[in-house]
């Protein structure tokens, strides 16, 4: 493997020293070898080698020559950042993003998901359940590290027990779980199918708590920052997006996780967007949202009207946190799906719940008993995307890929879902289509789908380019409108410090009368 190294983060200019370019501290994939690199973190955090493959061919190669380390470093970046400015200029502009794309944020991966669990389920029945079940499991950290195929078990092991409907009613279901005794009785359901409903009940409040996460502080959000360019990554990938020619198609963004990430930090930004609700006080899911768009009236000797740019269209694959699940419907919401805004706690108040000094806050205040998760990652979803409003989001995506002059960029999604990744294949027959895969550390399904691409429609861009934070906010090319965004942040900050710190010296107007100047 050849790796060429750029020189250190920092250069001494006249006696002074002076930070480097971000790009300059990352050692660089050029070896002409068609298999993705792999990559790792060093004392800094940081992933290295950074790469950017088409297929199995390394982009890099080409741009390696006997000049400078600096001299390439500038060219490699130049060339970098243009190709993602012409995919930006593209007529359709679609995102995926996956849980990798939150980590900074939430630190939730499915890897760790079991342990925060258990730890919010401390001092529940669940959590005694769940103990009892894990005894079955040969590995512990086979259930860690697939998790969705462990709650995949526990819903058909349900499914199994209720089963009174069923034309198997006689099926002998008889698995003893200690602390969980009983059999079925002539009054009452089983002790054994309701402990497991609700340990899952319980699972699925657990994710919404973990998924109820903040966006950081930045430049935007009225905190006092220290560096320039304080932006988070999903700000600063929302402003990019939506600085695009407002001619062109509206950039679409499609997401898998549960987490208000993306809406939070196009609230900052001040971005209309339609998420297929419709309302405010009562929103309900109306499919059609997606085909409205916004104008308003152009100069009255135009005589026409223009298209506002500042919009985005958001689709939540598997539902969202503040997304209900109801067992019936109504004439308003015929797809039993409800937007629910009540406040959830986080993780940090369900376990500061747990000092004496702490407002209580428990799993039971998530949601109520009739209500649950849009979708739960088990491998069942697939079966519950065909059904409404699912099923019209994952059209949207299929129809969204096969249109003309397209590019997907992945973002933190490793393929653990088949119904998305078949959606991906079957685009890449779309002669306009072109799918970035954007991962550290490319996932086994990154490496297949690339290694397959001989069409030249599939590009992995790995190492610290690779990460969200560094694609975001460098590689995607800089753009006017989120500095002059931070700016004007700035300015009405230090307006409101100055009105409130002279406003003890500002006279009494109403003591003041009416013969007297103002």
């Amino acid at each position: 493997m050849s790796v060429d190294e750029i020189p250190s983060e920092r250069e001494t200019t006249e006696g002074t020293e002076l930070p480097r370019d971000p790009w300059s501290a990352l050692k660089l994939y050029t070896d002409s070898h068609g298999e993705l690199p792999d990559t790792s973190k060093d004392e800094q955090e940081q992933w290295h080698p950074s790469f950017f493959f088409r297929g199995q061919d390394n982009l890099l190669v080409p741009m390696k020559s006997e000049e400078g380390a600096g001299e390439v470093h500038i060219r490699i970046r130049q060339e970098v950042q243009a190709t993602f400015a012409r995919w930006l200029k593209m007529q359709n502009v679609c995102v995926l993003m996956g849980a990798g794309a939150s980590y900074y944020a939430t630190e939730l991966l499915g890897v760790n998901l079991l342990e925060r669990i258990e730890e919010l389920l401390v001092g529940r029945q669940s959590k005694r359940t769940l103990e009892s079940i894990l005894r079955y499991a040969s590995e512990r950290g086979r259930v860690e590290k697939n998790f969705e195929g462990f709650l995949s078990q526990l819903s058909a092991l349900l499914r199994l027990w209720q089963k009174a409907n069923s034309p198997l009613d006689k099926l002998p279901i008889d698995i003893p779980l200690e602390g969980i005794r009983g059999t079925r009785r002539q009054r009452g359901p089983d002790r054994r199918f309701r402990m497991l409903a609700e340990l899952l009940q319980d699972i699925e409040r657990t994710i919404a708590v973990l998924c109820n996460v903040h966006l950081p502080a930045s430049s935007l959000s009225g905190e006092v920052t220290h560096t320039h360019n304080d932006v988070t990554p999903h700000e600063a990938l929302m402003a990019k997006l939506v600085a695009r020619d407002p001619h062109a198609g509206r950039a679409r963004v499609f997401t898998t996780n549960y987490d208000t990430l993306i809406e939070q930090a196009m609230d900052r930004l001040g971005i209309l967007y339609s998420d297929g609700f419709t309302g405010t006080v009562n929103r309900r899911f109306y499919p059609a949202a997606y085909d409205l768009d916004h104008y308003y009236p152009g100069d009255v000797s135009e005589g026409r009207v223009r298209r506002y740019d500042r919009v985005l269209h958001l689709y939540k694959l598997h539902g969202s946190i503040n997304w209900r699940r109801r067992d019936s419907s109504t004439a308003t919401d015929p797809f039993g799906i409800a937007f629910d805004a009540s406040p959830i706690p986080t993780r940090k108040d369900i376990l500061g719940s747990r000092n004496d000094n702490s407002p209580r806050s428990t799993l039971s205040d998530v949601f109520q008993n009739d209500q649950s998760l849009a979708i739960l990652p088990t491998a069942a979803k697939y079966g519950e995307t065909l059904t409404m409003p699912f099923a019209h989001l994952f059209r949207a995506f299929d129809q969204a890929l096969q249109e003309p002059q397209t590019v997907l960029f992945v973002i933190g999604y490793s393929g653990w879902d088949s119904h998305i990744n078949q959606i991906i294949y079957d685009a890449i027959a779309n002669p306009g289509f072109t799918c970035v895969v954007i991962d550290p550390k490319p996932s086994d399904w990154a490496r297949r789908i690339c290694h397959a691409d001989v069409c030249g429609r599939v590009y992995c861009l790995g190492g610290e380019w690779g990460t969200f934070e560094f694609f975001s906010r460098r590689v995607l090319p800089d753009l006017a409108i989120l500095r002059t965004e931070m700016a004007v942040a700035r300015t009405i900050r230090a307006l409101s410090v100055r009105s409130t710190d002279t406003a003890d010296d500002e006279p009494d107007l109403s003591e003041v009368s009416g013969d007297d100047p103002i």
